[in-house]
């Protein structure tokens, strides 16, 4: 008996990994008791209906309806933000978002104002894993919720190839920095060009004031998009 009950733990190992790769489990909970039960004196629980039901609640009738209502923003001003927020918020992708979802806030108010700025905190050396810059992140991120699916994309593919092919910084208010082409839209490709064009490190405050200054860029260059998009 000790040695069929270890035989079938061992099978409900296997059948766990098994059903956990065809399913997302739900099918497994209707055949582990039986397993559980063959090996123990006291039949398993069963979970009960209201562990296995999940109850979706609607949406708010409150909520914004997509895409949202734009209001024209001024591109020198938020170049301006974006560049201070990149210091005081803590990163490219919270600062593009702040000078471009919290300018429309300030414009508008609702629902703009409903969209937490401290989000885009995480987007900050490309996620963390040098991936897509984080100053694109956040104003693909406008951009979606300004357009048809349709008309986002395209303005997002016009966006990206502006990036790759710009030589950036362009908006240097305090550093006067080398400007460099990254040919791509990833952060370690952006960051690592200049970094070795210019010989300047990750920590000093040279690499941070050109990329603030790229944070500027691309929230300038999102608003331009978006202007002629909307004709305003």
């Amino acid at each position: 008996m000790k040695e069929n009950c270890e035989q079938k733990i061992y099978s409900r190992r296997d059948l766990l990994k098994t059903a956990g790769k065809a399913t997302a489990g739900l099918a497994v909970v209707g055949i582990v008791p039986s397993i559980l039960t063959a090996c123990s004196e006291k039949p398993a629980e069963i979970p009960s209906k209201e562990v296995l039901s999940y109850e979706y609640k609607e949406l708010s009738k409150d909520s914004a309806s997509h895409p949202y209502v734009y209001q024209k923003l001024d591109i020198a001003t938020a170049q301006e933000r974006a560049y201070a927020s990149y210091f005081n918020k803590g990163g490219c992708c919270i600062a593009v978002a702040d000078a471009l979802i919290g300018g429309l806030a300030d414009n508008a108010g609702y629902p703009y104002n409903q969209i937490p700025i401290d989000t885009f905190v995480n987007g900050a050396t490309g996620y963390g894993i040098g991936s897509l810059c984080g100053s694109l992140g956040s104003a693909v991120f406008t951009i979606g919720l300004l357009c048809p699916k349709d008309d986002a994309k395209k303005m997002t593919a016009d966006l990206f190839a502006w990036y790759k092919d710009a030589s950036l910084p362009i908006y240097q208010p305090e550093v006067k920095n080398k400007t460099t082409v990254s040919g791509s839209v990833n952060c370690d490709a952006s960051v690592g060009t200049f970094m070795t064009e210019s010989g300047y490190a990750m920590g000093d405050p040279e690499r941070k004031a050109r990329c603030a200054g790229v944070s500027a860029d691309v929230a300038g260059k999102t608003i331009e998009l978006l202007n002629a998009y909307f004709g305003v």
